[in-house]
């Protein structure tokens, strides 16, 4: 079960901010509308374009049927013109995005400060 989601900005080196959503614990068919909610307030709060990062790296099960949401969030984001940008730093979790085939529609980063810098080059 998931045990929390946080939504925070951050400044990339560029002097610009993303709005970074980390979600805690399971995200299972019982997390999907928190998630959901959670990244319709970040995407709100992002600015346009809005620049997006899900930091998965305390997620310790990502179920497949999650999925929808975070592939509604990249479309959301570029439609918008913007950006989003999954942190995956465990292999798990590496493990379900390429099971599923979806890991070529997401930027993936090692971490929090790859995915800044990368929002800043691009």
């Amino acid at each position: 079960m998931i045990s929390g989601i946080s939504q925070r900005t951050v400044t990339a080196p560029d002097g610009s901010g993303a709005v970074v959503v980390t979600p805690r614990g399971e995200l299972d068919l019982g997390a999907i509308g928190s998630l959901d909610s959670a990244v319709r307030s970040a995407l709100a709060a992002a600015g346009s374009p809005p620049r997006l990062i899900i930091d998965l790296s305390d997620v310790d099960v990502l179920a497949p049927v999650v999925l929808g949401v975070l592939l509604d969030a990249q479309r959301r984001c570029q439609g918008a013109g913007g950006s989003l940008l999954l942190v995956v730093t465990t292999p798990e979790i590496g493990a379900t995005l390429a099971d599923t085939g979806v890991e070529p529609l997401f930027d993936v980063a090692a971490g929090l400060q790859d995915a800044m810098r990368r929002l800043s080059a691009g």
